[in-house]
């Protein structure tokens, strides 16, 4: 589709500023149930946002064949800015200095038949079953890889261009012992095909399910504990709004007005690091154009910044931060955290067992934004993990809830861990030794 000549119609017909959005995903994915081919399928998707500012007013279209009649588009761009009643003053954002470079990466997944994903995905069932005679089903097993990319173009000469590739590996099963059965699950991505790793992906899955077999409740209690480091990114992603320009206007975070204020222990720190070597996404600049950079939204312990898009900033009479980003590819900007995670510490999660008399080690938090109030700081989740006495895990145990408030627990941290775990979501965090929280188990 020629941008360019978009743009010139829109504006001989009569508006001052537009901007075309393009957003396109190819994904292959291959599933496998009992040892049988469940699906395979590629799929190829695009969508084009229009948008433009006709007598003062910014409007927007959305669509997703590029045979599209633009003349039409346009005619539909018009009227529908003709129908606004808003006296908001907008513009579009005319481009940022410079832009990171993003190295791009071949991660070969284009050349590999897809005969050979499917018999990953059954040399991964077969490591499965060979690892634990109690396993007993294996509910999902998947691959995927990905190849997504976004373009903007406008008005003012912006011009940029942006893309990611990766792929997914994906196993859950189901262990049973003396009629109790327990289900483990993993997933992985990585950049390049060969480091899809089969024989990690089930042992961890395989050794999540045994090791929880013939859990039960702990006692109720305040315990120390250890929260790992991936149900620490399930909490920093349930909390990442309390850090969000639209949540401050909204007055849905206790943290506006507090940028420059110590708000957690001195030892943490949250980066927001669009170019992390680690995450899977790298974000040369967001939804709006504007380029992103690496920040501290918190530095030892102090908050630095909220979040902003060019909207949330203008209230705030700042710039934007780079995190203005489409819920979906051509829905509203909303402002979002990109790859942040809080920095490692120092201590392995086994030199945080061995010095508990007594504790928790919880390793999954479920139901957790359910339970969660991004206002009050609030959380309660149903937890699983283990039950730690004089510096060893003794057991399992299961249906506990663990309750506290983020912002107090993140002031009472007795270690923070080196282990640094990446989640698929885009959080990362170490796991952290909290000096007590409330458990309700039995």
């Amino acid at each position: 589709m020629d941008f360019k000549k978009i743009i010139d119609k829109a504006m001989a017909e009569g508006f001052t500023a537009v901007e075309v959005y393009y957003s396109y995903t190819k994904q292959y994915l291959v599933s496998l149930f009992n040892g049988a081919l469940d699906k395979s399928q590629a799929t190829d998707s695009n969508i084009y946002s229009l948008r433009g500012i006709y007598n003062g007013k910014m409007a927007y279209v959305t669509f997703e064949n590029d045979e599209e009649n633009i003349d039409k588009i346009i005619k539909t761009l018009k009227s529908n800015a003709k129908a606004l009643t808003t006296n908001e003053e907008f513009d579009l954002f005319k481009g940022s200095k410079e832009y990171q470079k993003i190295e791009e990466i071949d991660g070969g997944f284009d050349k590999v038949l897809v005969s050979d994903k499917i018999e990953l995905l059954k040399k991964l069932e077969k490591k499965i079953r060979e690892l634990d005679n109690r396993i007993v089903f294996i509910p999902v097993l998947r691959y995927s890889d990905v190849h997504e990319g976004t373009r903007i173009v406008n008005s003012y000469g912006l011009d940029i261009e942006k893309s990611n590739t990766y792929g997914m590996l994906l196993a859950q099963v189901v262990a049973k012992e003396n009629d109790k059965t327990q289900s483990g699950f993993e997933v992985k991505l990585k950049l390049r095909y060969d480091e899809l790793d089969v024989e990690e992906i089930a042992k961890k899955a395989v050794d999540r399910a045994v090791a929880m077999l013939n859990a039960s409740p702990c006692s109720t209690k305040t315990y120390p504990v250890i929260i790992e480091n991936e149900a620490m990114c399930d909490i920093l992603g349930g909390f990442a709004s309390m850090f969000s320009g639209e949540s401050a206007i909204k007055g849905l975070t206790s943290l506006k007005g507090k940028e420059g204020k110590k708000i957690m222990d001195e030892r943490v720190t949250i980066c927001d690091d669009p170019f992390h070597k680690d995450f899977y996404a790298k974000q040369p600049f967001d939804d709006e154009g504007v380029a992103c950079y690496k920040k501290n939204i918190v530095e030892n312990g102090i908050f630095k910044t909220m979040l902003h898009n060019i909207k949330t900033a203008k209230y705030f009479n700042t710039v934007s931060t780079g995190n203005g980003f489409k819920g979906n590819a051509g829905g509203a900007v909303i402002v979002q955290t990109v790859n942040s995670y809080i920095v490692p510490g120092e201590k392995t999660k086994e030199e945080m067992i061995s010095g508990l008399k007594e504790g928790l080690l919880i390793t999954d938090l479920s139901g957790l934004h359910a339970g969660l109030n991004p206002i009050s700081g609030d959380f309660s989740a149903q937890s699983s993990g283990f039950l730690i006495e004089n510096g060893k895990i003794v057991r399992p145990i299961n249906l506990v809830v663990v309750s506290g408030n983020f912002l107090k627990m993140m002031n009472d941290i007795d270690t923070i861990g080196k282990d640094l775990f990446i989640s698929y979501d885009g959080q990362g965090s170490p796991s952290i030794l909290f000096k007590g929280l409330q458990v309700s188990g039995e």
